[in-house]
């Protein structure tokens, strides 16, 4: 029974680290912006965001992110664990620190994010399901995220997202610059 045990431990540990072999399917290491209207309680306003990633190791990126609509700011900085399951697709799990102004209002709290990025076999399109948790003050927030990506050129992506949670939707639109060119799958 015993070896039994450790052949299956010795299997599953070979396993997991095969997975960071894999060559990640997205850049990881970007800059971004754009427009933002956000649905926030009864207020609906419209502003910017730009948001950033950097890969500080081969499955880490530091990640961040500044909006403004006006009367509501939010600040989040933290960091994504993020490791491919195939050639196309992307498994992703993060942590934030967050900061929110809203009028003279200001808290701080922490979010959580998991959810995947997946591209065609050409790397022009990418999907991105997310779930995200956020914690401020005495309130919290569960919302599902999908963004999408087109590549214009290898370098340069146009942005779209929707989120929705009770109290805070959003919809986005801009521009990605990624600082290392999108892979193509070697799967056709």
């Amino acid at each position: 029974m015993k070896a039994l045990t450790r052949t299956r431990l010795i299997l599953a540990a070979g396993a997991l680290a095969a997975l960071p072999g894999l060559a990640a399917a997205h850049s990881y290491t970007y800059v971004e912006g754009g427009f933002l209207n956000r649905d926030f309680g009864a207020d609906d306003e419209s502003g910017f965001r730009i948001a950033g990633s950097g890969d500080i190791h081969q499955n880490i990126a530091l990640i961040g992110e500044y909006a403004d609509t006006g009367d509501l700011e939010q600040i989040s900085a933290g960091g994504l664990f993020h490791t491919p399951l195939n050639n196309t697709l992307d498994f992703t799990a993060g942590a934030t620190y967050e900061h929110i102004e809203v009028g003279s209002f200001d808290d701080n709290g922490f979010g959580l994010r998991t959810g995947l990025r997946w591209q065609n076999a050409d790397g022009r399109l990418e999907l991105s399901p997310e779930i995200r948790y956020l914690d401020i003050a005495d309130d919290d927030d569960t919302s599902l995220r999908v963004s999408g990506l087109y590549g214009l050129t290898p370098k340069v992506d146009l942005v779209a997202a929707v989120q929705a949670a009770g109290d805070d939707d959003r919809v986005e639109a801009g521009l990605r610059y990624n600082f290392a060119p999108r892979r193509v799958s070697a799967a056709r």
